[in-house]
């Protein structure tokens, strides 16, 4: 098998617990770099939340964001293709957020980057599941004073809506209410979040658009993940690789089972099937 294109999930996956790169991982993708391999960052996360290291890296030009609402050319700065809620349906979903009266951190995402009021910032840690993930959540957020009357205001379609949860029966009666509303599609990458996308936004659909982009064939792209929104992307890539430390739905969905994201399992699976 010849794979042209690694598409690799960031948190959980490519990153350590600590939100670090770890060494292995590095090593093989400059490897997979010098072969022509096109290395693709596909993440929740929007351009800006994508680590600068792995911007620069050679190989990268591409991304999936957003969980595959926007596929970008990071070289031209440009927006290749886009999936997005229309913004009746967004303020629709805020809204139940602002007024579901649980302890509810809700962003919208739009123009690349997420949209959150000055107590959602501040309290950034209540909501968060580690240290690194409150970080990541103020670098990637811009503070406005009422985030749903922005969105309204702007009148631009939304990327994605982020909701945090300090109470895990919140979580599950949002998703319940969520599965009313037509035209979305709810994912979830940490445990206490939920993701929510246009229906047609996902990392699969977003990884085959790139590659029929590229002229690359389905069979020659790879893929690594190890939440719920990473399942259509590795169903969808020629060889899907989940992490040991992945959502069981995950690893059973996959081709193959690597190590953890702390023992660079990118790594390990890279030499086993691309360098080897």
């Amino acid at each position: 098998m010849k794979i042209r294109l690694i598409a690799t999930d960031m948190d959980g996956t490519f990153l350590d617990d600590e939100k670090q790169i770890p060494e292995a991982n590095w090593q093989a993708l400059l490897a997979c770099a010098a072969r022509g391999i096109q290395i693709v960052p596909a993440t929740g996360r929007t351009v800006r939340g994508i680590p600068d290291r792995i911007r620069t890296l050679p190989g990268v030009r591409y991304a999936i964001t957003t969980n595959g609402a926007v596929v970008a050319d990071l070289k031209e700065d440009r927006i290749i293709s886009t999936c997005r809620i229309p913004v009746d349906t967004a303020l629709r979903v805020l809204e139940m957020a602002r007024d579901s009266g649980d302890d509810i951190m809700y962003d919208a995402y739009m123009d690349g980057i997420g949209c959150t009021t000055q107590y959602f910032y501040d309290h950034a840690e209540r909501y968060a599941v580690s240290a690194g993930v409150a970080a990541l959540i103020r670098k990637t957020r811009r503070v406005v004073p009422d985030n749903i009357r922005y969105v309204k205001e702007m009148g631009k379609e939304i990327d994605k809506i982020n909701m945090f949860f300090t109470d895990m029966e919140a979580r599950k009666r949002m998703r319940v209410s969520l599965g009313q509303i037509p035209g979305i599609l709810v994912t979830s990458s940490i445990p206490n979040n939920l993701e929510i996308n246009a229906a047609g936004a996902d990392k699969g659909s977003a990884l085959l658009r790139l590659a029929e982009f590229l002229g690359i064939g389905r069979e020659e792209t790879m893929a690594f993940g190890d939440g719920e929104n990473d399942l259509s992307m590795l169903r969808a890539a020629g060889l899907g690789v989940a992490m040991e430390n992945g959502e069981e739905q995950v690893k059973q969905a996959a081709d193959f089972v690597t190590v953890s994201n702390n023992d660079a399992g990118v790594a390990s699976a890279i030499r086993k099937f691309v360098l080897e």
